[in-house]
């Protein structure tokens, strides 16, 4: 059971929030991640959470945002595009799976700040390899299906390696595969491919 935390003395903020929600989440798992906790952490009603926070969804969105912002993305002229695109989508991911439970993320149509600043970023990446802004968003997206997968996978316990559990060992090689740094970074690179040009 977390410890509540007496942080009411302090006003809260947004980013208040954003940061004890974090620790919480890594101590309980998104599936007990509630408002009501989350308030009693803070030492707040949670109707004076919801003042700040509209519900569970945004509350995920917000902890995203908060650990996106915490990538310092380069000038997006700086070096040629498709090294500034993989470092953006690498540290997006690296981000992500830091805290279980955060595919909301990436399913939303709500973007806050930071996630927002990456997502432009890295469509202009596209744009710079000569695609219309209209092609851009089109392989983006696809390169934002290959991250939700990937999020999924890692968040999936069903996919988890549990020592001392019998593993299938028909496909606990392809399993392993399916959780690999270097099946997702083949994956991303094929999926840019035919935007990939010699000049």
């Amino acid at each position: 059971m977390p410890t509540v935390k007496q942080v009411s003395r302090e006003p809260l903020r947004r980013e208040l929030i954003a940061a004890e929600a974090i620790q919480l989440l890594k101590e309980v798992g998104s599936d007990k991640l509630t408002m009501r906790a989350l308030a009693s952490r803070l030492g707040v009603s949670a109707m004076a959470l919801y003042h700040h926070v509209d519900d569970k969804e945004e509350l995920l969105r917000l902890i995203g945002d908060d650990i996106l912002g915490r990538i310092e993305l380069p000038d997006p002229e700086s070096a040629p595009w498709q090294e500034l695109f993989l470092f953006a989508t690498h540290a997006s991911m690296d981000a992500l799976c830091s805290v279980p439970g955060l595919s909301a993320v990436l399913l939303s149509s709500k973007l806050l700040e930071n996630a927002r600043s990456l997502v432009v970023f890295s469509l202009r990446q596209f744009e710079r390899a000569g695609l219309s802004n209209t092609d851009a968003q089109a392989a983006y997206a696809g390169v934002q299906l290959l991250c939700l997968g990937r999020l999924v996978v890692q968040e999936n316990m069903n996919f988890a390696a549990h020592g001392g559990v019998s593993r299938d060992a028909e496909l606990s090689g392809y399993m392993d595969i399916l959780r690999s740094d270097a099946t997702f970074d083949r994956a991303l690179l094929a999926l840019l491919e035919p935007y990939v040009t010699d000049a």
